[in-house]
This record gives C-alpha cells, structure tokens and sequence, in this order.
C-alpha cells in the first residue's frame, strides 16, 4: 500500500474517532465509499464493519459510549501524551513540541484542540510528508497500542479502529521495536 493510501486511511480514522454528532452519522456512508479506494481489504472490511456496527446503534447511545469511553475514561482518553506524562510540566513540553512539528510541516493547527489529540495528530498525519508522520508515530505508537488494549478491555467496538490504524502504520514501517532498540 502507497503513502497516499495510508494517507487516507489516516483521514478516515481521524474523522470516525471525532465526536459523533449528527453530521458525522450523515458522513459515514461517504466514509465507507472513500475506504473503497484502499488496496488493504482488512483495513477496508474493518472500516465498514466498525460504520456498519455504528448505523446500527442509536445515535444518543453511540454519543454516550463515546463520552464515557474518552472523555470520562482516563485510560482511554484521546489525548496520547497525557498517557504517559498526565498533567505534569513534561507533557506542556511535549505539546509545544508537537505544534512546533504541525508548524514546520505547514500544517495549521487549530486552538480548539491540543495538538496531541488523536484525531487532530491524524488529520496532521493525513496532509503531512512521510518524513514527518513516519517518526512521530513510531514515537507515539506505544501509546496507541496501549490505547487499542484498553478499549479491547473495556469491549468497546472503537478498538476496530485503532485495529486499521496499527495495520496502515505497519505499512509505512511503524511496528513495535524489540527491546532495547533504538528507534
């Protein structure tokens, strides 16, 4: 699978873990038509299989499982560096980092999120060279695995996602390094 599809399959995720109000609901359909591009069938039958699972389910339900598990769920939250640094000083450095990144990349990034926000880190992903996306994940791809556990745990159906998501990183060489590795 090429960058570019990799690319959108970034943009999808981002967009399916965004907050799901009804105008998300009304863009699943063209969700699952722009997956159709991906030459990866498991990620591809893993998007439709998660939209499918979700035209399924009320929309006031849906909203409440996503409030519970990431907003309310400290282990299940969105925001990737509060998993290891929580509120202290180390994470203010991180996100300063992050938007230093956004910026040199020529991605504008918007103050109504925090810049390690999973979804915005996507859509960052989504636009960006490989040579930024590529080490910034491999930086961060800990935390999503741990994310992805937690959400398997606490049998949320999000886990799917975060299922196409380790795959497409797996594509552009982000996998799990062997202990004591340098990355």
């Amino acid at each position: 699978m090429d960058y570019v599809h990799v690319q959108t399959v970034f943009e999808i995720v981002s967009y399916l873990l965004s907050y799901p109000d009804r105008q998300w609901r009304e863009q699943l359909d063209d969700c699952a038509t722009f997956s159709q591009q991906i030459p990866h069938r498991p990620i591809v039958q893993n998007i439709q299989k998660f939209i499918d699972y979700v035209k399924q389910t009320g929309e006031t339900s849906w909203i409440e499982t996503y409030v519970y598990m990431f907003d309310f769920g400290k282990k299940t939250n969105l925001y990737v560096t509060y998993m290891s640094t929580g509120e202290q000083r180390e994470r203010g450095i991180e996100l300063l980092q992050l938007k230093q990144l956004y910026k040199s990349a020529g991605f504008d990034i918007t103050e109504r999120e925090l810049p390690d926000y999973l979804p915005l880190m996507l859509e960052f992903a989504s636009q960006a060279e490989r040579v930024y996306v590529q080490p910034l994940m491999q930086k961060y791809l800990n935390h999503l695995s741990y994310l992805r556990e937690q959400l398997i745990a606490a049998e949320s159906y999000y886990a799917i996602l975060f299922d196409v998501l380790l795959m497409a990183l797996e594509e552009i060489g982000v996998r799990k390094l062997a202990e004591g590795s340098v990355s």
